[in-house]
């Protein structure tokens, strides 16, 4: 199947399904980034360019994470800002199109872990799944370190939207609709749509969201990026740094120095988001004041979310806990965080529901509440249990898409069948929805202040009121605002 973009001809695969056929347009590029730079348009090419495999990860190094967490092993490269298209047929009928955002803590992931053919068989919607810079490449605050503003800020948030505007300009020719986009995201990625709902630059290239597992406060306040981003310019180690010097070292050293820093203080990244005060708001204060669109949001989590960072080493100790207790304070203030505090046992499942809750739940439920209050807005929980994790971080993901390289099937608890199988095909069924319609189903109830009813998902699934009303309230004293996590 060959489509005209706006950069040249492009060829993908058919990708044959129980539902249909699905056209798979894999690699295709948006952008391309000259280091530390904003993204600009894809050199244009002459003839047909074959896009049937994915383009490489931007580059990304964690030492400690095992690299199944990926499709892509050590393959990574600059030339990355590229996005894969998953539609029943390049056709005239304007499909509603969801746009997937990956996580990954803003310093790993890639878009060839997700194969979104699944949520395209029904002929309903398009799905376009994305990469953008990471780290230090995509987030480091080199303006401020180098006393330089001419560079500019949040590269990885421009590069979504730059992608957003390919979508725009580019979509209607692969059977979407430039007038129905619905971007969504799980974990940095979820994150990543809450903060494109208060940019400015991106709301009018969107027209509905989804999160799911994270929202706002996993970015950094100007002073602590610039903190961070220093520290990189001081472990770099180069007597006179300057833009060209640092667009001329190897990428492996940038993340070498990345990664020093992170283990320097106690994994806090030099590559997160943070509030510029021009693509984002200027504090996180100014981000929760902050109006965002009218349109419709699905958001939730999952229930047991820090489960998954179990395997990781260190797990959940006593100083991950006085870790918490210490952020906490720093963003709450003591009387609060008393109060917080007293909600969760110092037992190990004690912290990992504070870890849970710190890092996605509550900052989730409260980003909803406010979009609520002027926008239709449905909330759910991801319940089902995995045998070794309960229903851990990025589990819901196994539900909605075939992943690629995401966990060992031990983890994941072995391939879908029965009542999980019958879970995923009601949770693709309610994405599929919203993305068409604006709304999950008329069996999702809609969010509001009073009964607060949140969709359970489940062997069986239920709708709760106010499902975690003991802790909520305990996070809901008034005039306080998360801490910014890290």
């Amino acid at each position: 199947m060959t489509v005209a973009t706006e950069a040249g001809l492009v060829e993908g695969t058919i990708s044959i399904h129980a539902e249909g056929p699905v056209c798979i347009w894999r690699g295709i590029p948006y952008a391309e980034a000259v280091r530390f730079q904003h993204p600009h348009p894809p050199t244009p090419w002459q003839g047909i360019r074959a896009a049937t495999s994915y383009g490489p990860p931007c580059p990304q190094r964690i030492p400690g994470i095992p690299l199944a967490i990926g499709a892509h092993g050590d393959h990574s490269d600059e030339a990355c800002l590229v996005l894969n298209v998953f539609s029943r047929a390049a056709d005239a009928a304007r499909r509603p199109v969801m746009v997937w955002i990956h996580g990954g803590a803003f310093l790993l992931g890639s878009a060839d872990m997700y194969d979104a053919a699944h949520l395209a068989a029904s002929g309903e919607i398009v799905a376009v799944t994305i990469n953008y810079r990471l780290g230090v490449l995509g987030f480091l605050d080199l303006g401020s370190a180098l006393d330089d503003p001419g560079i500019p800020s949040n590269l990885g948030l421009r590069d979504q939207i730059a992608a957003l505007r390919w979508v725009r300009d580019n979509i209607a020719a692969f059977g979407g609709d430039p007038d129905r986009v619905t971007i969504a995201g799980e974990s940095a990625g979820s994150v990543s749509v809450s903060l494109l709902m208060l940019c400015l630059q991106a709301t009018p290239l969107f027209h509905g969201a989804i999160m799911q597992s994270g929202a706002l406060t996993i970015a950094h306040e100007a002073g602590r990026a610039r903190m961070l981003a220093c520290r990189f310019i001081e472990l770099l180690g180069e007597p006179e740094p300057t833009l060209e010097l640092l667009q001329g070292l190897p990428v492996r050293r940038l993340l070498e120095v990345q990664q020093a820093v992170q283990q320097e203080m106690s994994a806090d990244a030099p590559g997160l988001p943070w509030y510029d005060g021009d693509l984002l708001p200027a504090t996180l204060a100014d981000a929760h004041s902050a109006p965002t669109p009218t349109i419709p949001l699905l958001a939730g989590n999952n229930r047991d979310e820090y489960r998954s960072f179990e395997i990781l080493p260190g797990g959940i100790r006593q100083r991950q806990r006085n870790r918490l207790e210490t952020l906490l304070r720093r963003g709450f203030g003591d009387h609060a965080t008393d109060g917080i505090m007293a909600q969760y046992p110092s037992t190990r499942a004690g912290s990992l529901q504070l870890a849970t809750d710190l890092y996605f739940a509550m900052p989730t439920l409260h980003f909803a509440e406010r979009h609520a209050a002027h926008a239709p807005t449905w909330l759910y929980r991801f319940d089902i249990t995995n045998p070794l994790l309960g229903a851990a971080h990025g589990f819901d993901l196994l539900y909605l898409f075939d992943m690629h390289g995401l966990l060992p099937s031990a983890l994941r608890g072995g391939p879908l069948r029965g009542v999980r199988a019958a879970l995923a095909s009601r949770m693709r069924r309610h994405w599929i929805e919203f993305v068409r319609d604006g709304r999950p189903g008329l069996a999702w109830p809609q969010f509001e202040p009073v009964r607060r009813q949140t969709l359970l998902f489940n062997r069986v699934d239920g709708v709760a009121d106010d499902p975690e009303m003991s802790r909520r309230m305990a996070w809901s004293e008034p005039d306080l605002a998360e801490p910014t996590v890290g």
